[in-house]
């Protein structure tokens, strides 16, 4: 009897015109749609994680080492180490790639009238700089190497080339942020110290409203924003490459008054990934004075990976719902299945069959019916995925709205990436599910007594 469970399962689940098979055929399609979508959500959703956080590698700073922040004024504050002397140890460390010294802060940008607050980067043009040289890849353009750029008035477009070059009186911006503003590549743009502009606002509101015009006037002379006039010389796709400007190391110096000083300190590591465990050595080693603090990327954005950890944990549970249903069906039709064939569970009590023979049938029925789902799921998933930017545009232009906007998820295309470990764990769990929703009823079905099923199967 070793094989006769499977037998009569293989027997009972032969299609025939009945009720039987419909509802074993919609338990197939319940368990192939649970997996289908688990398939597909999961590999998209993680996707979107790895290429979220490759996009943040791809142009944040690994690492960004700064001085501790004190109090101005303050004489008792220990004076940081001279940036000259900690960039050259921290370059001599097997696990930097390079070492830049940055200026950081905001600027107001303005073209045509239209002003708009930007955080930008001030850096060195050099040969050895590993940001620049990653940032250089972002540069916003055509197929033919060249910067799209569409008129806002005529809508013509025309192409000229991006150069990432901050060598000169120059700024790089995102595209987005371009196209906001209403400026092409070779414009100038008009830059503003966002401290002078804020230190400009509160002057003239110091100004009293009832004052003589003239002594308003000579109050308005003495009102002065530090400015510089900037040419947009590339743009950074803002998909791939965030939203930040970046302007020549002397420019972000003036601008936020830092003299020789700098913000900081970049540095580009081997393994960015483990940036946490890696900062952590360098700082206990030493390299890095107590005067002087660091920050990761994953620091800089642990909000958002965090959230997105959680996003990864509620899908799965939002999602398992969609294989209980099909459990459920499966347990439906087992338990139609055993009422059906409650004569023939008797006979075979009757003959001696143990109860673990007369559950092995119904299981082993609801496994088939499981993996047959399965893979029918898996198929199906998989070919979604295949045609998924294609029905992405298919939607968007049925329905006008983008269902994965770039805005949000700072990606132009949707992505995918399939992990075998989450891939197995899906199919294990929409099998284990149905085997355990199709034993409930199976094991009620072989404690029946032989002669109440023989007489009410008569």
């Amino acid at each position: 009897m070793t094989s006769a469970p499977l037998f009569l399962a293989l027997r009972y689940l032969r299609p025939t015109r009945s009720f039987i098979s419909v509802i074993t055929v919609i338990s197939m399609l319940g368990v192939m749609l649970g997996v289908g979508v688990l398939v597909f959500v999961m590999s998209v959703f993680s996707g979107w994680q790895r290429e979220f956080r490759q996009m943040l590698i791809g142009f944040e700073p690994h690492a960004l080492v700064k001085p501790f922040s004190t109090p101005e004024g303050d004489p008792s504050a220990p004076k940081p180490a001279d940036w000259r002397e900690l960039r050259k140890v921290l370059a001599q460390r097997p696990e930097v790639v390079s070492a830049v010294p940055v200026a950081e802060g905001t600027i107001v940008v303005e073209n045509n009238g239209n002003l708009q607050g930007l955080p930008v980067i001030g850096m060195m043009d050099e040969p050895d700089n590993a940001l620049l040289i990653k940032l250089k890849k972002h540069i916003a353009e055509d197929a033919k190497g060249n910067t799209k750029v569409v008129d806002q008035k005529t809508g013509k477009v025309t192409y000229r080339k991006g150069e990432f070059n901050l060598s000169d009186d120059c700024i790089v911006i995102s595209d987005k942020f371009a196209k906001e503003l209403g400026a092409k590549v070779g414009d100038t743009l008009v830059v503003h110290a966002e401290k002078s502009v804020t230190q400009f606002i509160r002057q003239v509101r110091e100004i009293p409203e009832d004052a003589e015009e003239k002594k308003r006037a000579e109050a308005l002379d003495n009102v002065t924003v530090l400015s510089k006039d900037l040419k947009l010389v590339a743009t950074l796709r803002a998909d791939t490459a965030g939203q930040k400007a970046y302007v020549p190391m002397n420019v972000a110096q003036e601008f936020f008054n830092l003299e020789s000083d700098v913000s900081g300190i970049e540095l580009e590591l081997k393994e960015p990934e483990d940036v946490e465990k890696v900062m952590d050595r360098i700082y206990h080693s030493g390299a890095i004075p107590d005067t002087w603090v660091y920050s990761t990327w994953i620091q800089e954005h642990a909000m958002h990976l965090e959230s997105v950890e959680n996003q990864h944990t509620m899908m799965w549970f939002i999602l398992l719902f969609i294989m209980l249903v099909a459990s459920i069906c499966v347990m439906n039709t087992t338990i139609t299945v055993t009422v059906k064939k409650r004569r023939e569970i008797g006979i075979l009590t009757a003959l001696g069959t143990r109860a673990w023979q007369i559950i092995a049938i119904f299981v082993s029925q609801a496994g088939i019916v499981a993996l047959v789902g399965v893979v029918a799921g898996l198929a199906g998933g998989f070919f979604v995925l295949s045609i998924r930017n294609w029905l992405r545009d298919q939607i968007s232009s049925l329905t006008g709205r983008d269902i994965f906007p770039q805005d949000i998820y700072f990606l132009s295309s949707i992505p995918a990436h399939t992990d075998p470990a989450e891939l197995l764990a899906i199919c294990t769990t929409a099998v284990a599910l149905c085997l355990l929703a199709a034993l409930i009823p199976s094991w009620f079905a072989a404690r029946v007594d032989p002669a109440v099923a023989l007489r009410d199967g008569g």
